[in-house]
């Protein structure tokens, strides 16, 4: 396959930089796939592109390499890749203080007992050697906005990219022309597929299918057709995998998109989402409250007003019970990140039922724009369910805890109401809130062992709820629980069991500083309903349910 050269690079490799410090020796903090960003879990693939962060490790300001992957040194930086006595020197494609990019070159030896250590170079200065993962395969895909999350690179076969939408200027490499179809045949863009015969910096390899790479490309929990798998032909260490859009894809504008290679090991691909309509361009929304209205083409079209609610019936912070509280706001985008506005419903949406999507790092998404303007639409809202009427003070997103005993949020249906404000007017809006389900498998237990390339059969009572549960998975790597990672599923509640797929699991760290949770909506809302006010584009109303939460478990 062939495209312009380097026509991704721009999305896909570089970010800010920051100054730091240029008289200390380099430190490495993390190695990391240069598309997948996933520093656990990601062993570096000979052939692949991949980062380093820390400090120290090359000039303030940010230096690309003419030729990108053919030169070892770059502004005085370096990498030496270590595997038992063996040493690499990477190729270099970009260089800053606190972030270096290269090329594991394809000749790498791979560990046998030990790992590979990475050490950088600076100014003659050298970092203390990191140890790291190599793998024969292990791919990174691509995302628009650089981070690993969010909408993948993919391509129609005239390398425009799929989007929530069709522009007006769709054809061609770095146009939007919308959601893809069943039956339509597409190209992803990662990097660590594998390695190739020859010298990268040559350009060996190029355009190579690698048709022996057990690969496997997971659509919406649909298994995709794969025609093409290899390096791209343009460019140095990126890959391509030309795939048909099976029919029975679900629907929607995040629908999860990952790629595993092997059956049995942890050599899983981030989780990117790509938006997929039937019979049109446009995808619509897996979430009720966005497909009200057309958000989409209301944000191509400019600056978007907005309000939203919250109502949250929340574990307390002890553990011990739960509180209900509430959030209000009202606002206008005022801008939006680079090339983020075709994609902003696959940014938003929810995954659609019956699929999973897995979070890096416990980031559940990355907001697209850049600035948001604050509206006034009241200082107060007004909430009546079966347990009475209750009165929040906030705005500006504020949680106000109203019944610390969560007591007051129990099934059943509610009205909201706000007095609005002078840039927004009076509102009202119904939800009903679901009963929570009842976990019947898995059983909280010190013993549960859950082996991930098994997979997990989890089932529940949805106590007559026609709506969905989200099924929270998350494990960690240390004992601060801020690095690891999160799978989400959403399935109709009254289906009653779901088994999450081994790719799911295998792409969580192993270990028992893991959390399980079935509820009727957390980080996911359980309702979503839309209300109208004047002053704003869109509002939003949510419920946010807490259900049955365990955790120190084994995942194997």
């Amino acid at each position: 396959m062939r495209t312009p050269t380097g026509l991704f690079r721009a999305f896909c490799l570089l970010s800010l930089i920051c100054a730091a410090n240029l008289s200390a020796a380099p430190t490495i903090n993390g190695v990391a796939n240069a598309a997948s960003n996933i520093a656990f879990n990601s062993p570096v693939a000979p052939g692949g592109i991949f980062v380093i962060y820390g400090t120290g490790l090359g000039p303030a300001n940010l230096v690309i390499a003419q030729t990108p992957f053919h030169d070892t040194t770059l502004s005085g930086t370096s990498i030496a890749v270590t595997v038992g006595s063996t040493t690499v020197n990477a190729l270099m494609y970009y260089t800053s203080a606190t972030q270096v990019a290269a090329l594991l070159p394809s000749n790498t030896p791979l560990p046998t007992t030990t790992g590979a250590t990475f050490t950088v170079t600076y100014n003659g200065q050298s970092s203390t050697p990191v140890g790291h993962g190599i793998a024969q395969g292990n791919l990174g895909i691509f995302t628009i906005d650089s981070s690993g999350q969010g909408p993948g690179i993919v391509t129609f076969a005239d390398y425009s990219l799929v989007s929530a939408s069709k522009s007006a200027n769709c054809g061609g490499p770095y146009t939007t022309c919308g959601s893809a179809n069943p039956g339509d045949t597409l190209i992803l863009w990662g990097t660590g597929l594998g390695p190739v015969s020859g010298d990268d910096a040559a350009g060996a390899g190029l355009g190579q299918n690698m048709p022996n790479v057990p690969l496997t490309l997971w659509l919406g929990g649909v298994k995709a057709n794969i025609l093409y798998q290899g390096r791209s032909g343009c460019c140095i260490g990126e890959d391509q995998i030309v795939f048909t859009v099976p029919d029975n894809v679900p629907k929607g504008c995040a629908v999860p998109l990952v790629v595993q290679i092997g059956t049995s090991t942890n050599t899983v691909s981030n989780t990117v989402i790509m938006p997929v309509a039937a019979g049109s361009r446009n995808c619509s929304s897996s979430n009720p409250a966005f497909s009200a209205v057309d958000i989409q083409q209301g944000v191509l079209a400019g600056p978007v007003s907005f309000g939203t609610v919250d109502l949250n019936h929340f574990f307390n912070d002890n553990g011990t019970g739960f509180q209900d509280s509430a959030a209000f706001q009202f606002g206008k985008f005022l801008g939006y990140k680079p090339g983020s506005q075709p994609f902003f419903a696959s940014y938003i949406d929810d995954p659609p039922l019956g699929t999973c999507i897995v979070s890096g790092n416990f980031n559940n998404g990355y907001l697209p724009f850049t600035d948001v303007a604050t509206l006034d639409g009241g200082a107060s809202i007004t909430i009546k369910g079966p347990n009475g009427t209750t009165t929040v003070q906030g705005g500006d997103e504020k949680q106000v805890t109203f019944s610390a005993a969560g007591t007051f949020l129990v099934p059943g249906a509610y009205t909201v109401t706000g007095t609005g404000g002078k840039d927004v007017g009076t509102f009202t809006a119904n939800i009903t809130i679901p009963p929570s389900p009842t976990l019947l498998t898995p059983t909280p237990s010190p013993s549960l062992s859950i082996t991930r390339a098994n997979g997990l059969p989890v089932t529940w009572n949805a106590n007559g709820s026609n709506g969905h549960v989200d099924i929270f998975l998350s494990s960690a790597l240390d004992n601060t629980l801020k690095t690891g990672s999160m799978a989400n599923c959403r399935v109709a509640a009254n289906a009653g069991s779901f088994t999450i797929p081994p790719y799911v699991l295998l792409a969580l760290p192993a270990g028992n500083l893991t959390q399980f949770e079935i509820s009727a909506g957390a980080f996911s809302a359980a309702v979503a309903v839309p209300f109208t006010a004047s002053g704003i584009n869109l509002g939003i109303l949510h419920a946010f349910i807490d259900g049955t939460n365990f955790g120190g478990f084994a995942l194997r």
